[in-house]
């Protein structure tokens, strides 16, 4: 497959994207303004709801997360974030990070932006996995730095190279549990 094609297939598949994100905000935004009339307290246990799922690592419904987040996108930010460096930390389990990636990754939510001409939530997920990311390369080029400073430091470094594990999600490792 060539580069161009392989362009126009990730332009047809943002496209459609796009069109399922609208016409999904387009249904979301009616029932929000239907239980807003008709049933408030409704509102807030969708909130509730949401807040359940993610902080059991259980299914949700799509359209209840979008209805929630049109009810109060700050605290659902906040949920979805919450819960995103949970099963971020080290050691990531696998349980959470499989619903991670069956339920929240794949969400649309990550499209909508935090606040009017904010950032939009993908950004901040990069923020948090930044900052996760960041306090391990302190602390590993911290070891670094002790290291070298030990006298017997140049026959570490000339011990040979020598890949046992190829893959840093190998189980090997002990990343994963």
């Amino acid at each position: 497959m060539g580069q161009s094609e392989s362009t126009e297939k990730l332009g047809q598949r943002v496209v459609v994207a796009k069109g399922k994100l609208e016409k999904d905000l387009k249904s979301a935004q009616g029932r929000f303004e239907f239980l807003k009339q008709h049933s408030p307290r409704t509102l807030a246990t969708m909130i509730e709801s949401v807040s359940d799922s993610f902080s059991t690592f259980s299914p949700f419904l799509e359209s209840t997360l979008l209805v929630a987040w049109l009810f109060d996108a700050s605290k659902c930010k906040g949920i979805i974030l919450n819960a995103c460096k949970k099963v971020l930390r080290a050691p990531i389990n696998n349980e959470e990070y499989d619903w991670f990636k069956s339920y929240v990754f794949v969400s649309s939510i990550w499209m909508l932006q935090t606040e009017k001409n904010g950032k939009y939530m993908h950004e901040e997920l990069f923020g948090v996995c930044n900052s996760m990311s960041s306090d391990i390369v302190k602390n590993m080029d911290s070891i670094f730095e002790h290291l070298q400073s030990h006298k017997q430091w140049h026959q570490v470094m000339a011990i040979k190279n020598e890949s046992l594990v190829s893959r840093q999600d190998d189980k090997a490792v002990g990343l994963l549990t």
